[in-house]
């Protein structure tokens, strides 16, 4: 059952600690945060509550910190290096996902080591293109690849944090999930594995490869994307809503063409959902109860 919990201060930094049962808080925005948000998009405010609510909740100084991609996880980097600038948090270092979040990192004055196999991370934070409710599942990499952005060095970090921290917004948050999957296929065999996995979800499912410029068709035309590790993505197109996300992943994981999904299913998992009420977070147990 969810227990109800008051939210800490923002400048009071208490320990992570994994929960044995889900948690469901809720907060208003703070009206004046530690840095002002200059957009003027709504979105991005709320987003920017739950960035600053993640950076100042979890983290902690001399943590190692996998620095994820999207909207709310750009606002949170930006946050850090205000926080580190003023003495706030100390002795952080971050591990960014892609080249350009590296970028992002450094101008916010972030200290960075690059990520390797042995790499202990301490916590992590992502954007997510699709949260599953019941699960906290999620999706990430629909959007168009920039730069050296990879979704698979991606999910190598998010797996290797201790903790992880998703930030979405209300919208994001889905009962049934809907559409596309991004799945990374070996480019030589392409074919063969979109329709195996045409076969395996006959009916529910179209099987689009994605193209590197242009308008989106079942070829990837005639510019189809290579991802930097020489990978084609196939966008698997739900035309029904989705019953089981883990489920999809296990059937994407058994086919032998394909090199890495956007699929996480992470435990434990905190969602930090922005609404125009407040943050709404749920954490996840060590087994994957909510």
């Amino acid at each position: 059952m969810a227990v109800i919990h008051p939210f800490n201060s923002y400048l009071n930094l208490p320990q992570f600690t994994h929960q044995k049962s889900a948690t469901i808080s809720r907060r208003k925005p703070n009206s004046r945060p530690l840095i002002a948000c200059s957009t003027s998009n709504h979105t991005n405010v709320l987003l920017f509550d739950a960035a600053k609510h993640t950076v100042d909740t979890y983290l902690q100084s001399g943590m190692v910190v996998g620095l994820g991609s999207g909207t709310a996880s750009s606002l949170a980097i930006e946050y850090l290096g205000q926080k580190l600038r003023v003495g706030l948090l100390k002795d952080i270092v971050g591990i960014p996902t892609s080249d350009r979040i590296a970028s992002e990192a450094e101008k916010a004055g972030i200290p960075l080591h690059q990520y390797q196999d042995s790499s202990q991370i301490d916590f992590a934070f992502n954007d997510a293109d699709i949260m599953e409710e019941g699960s906290l599942n999620v999706v990430i990499g629909r959007q168009r690849l920039q730069g050296e952005e990879s979704i698979i060095e991606e999910k190598k970090i998010l797996d290797a944090a201790e903790n992880l921290i998703i930030m979405v917004t209300e919208k994001q948050f889905k009962t049934a999930v809907e559409g596309s999957i991004p799945v990374l296929v070996k480019s030589v065999s392409w074919m063969d594995t979109a329709e195996e996995i045409d076969d395996l979800f006959v009916g529910d499912a179209e099987v689009w490869r994605r193209p590197s410029i242009g308008h989106a068709d079942p070829t990837g035309g005639n510019f189809p994307l290579v991802t930097r590790e020489g990978h084609n993505i196939l966008d698997v197109i739900f035309t029904t809503p989705i019953p089981n996300l883990a489920e999809v992943a296990k059937l994407l994981d058994s086919i032998d063409g394909v090199a890495c999904h956007g699929i996480i299913t992470k435990t434990p998992c905190t969602a930090v959902i922005a609404t125009g009420s407040g943050l709404r977070v749920i954490e996840t147990s060590n087994t994957g109860s909510i």
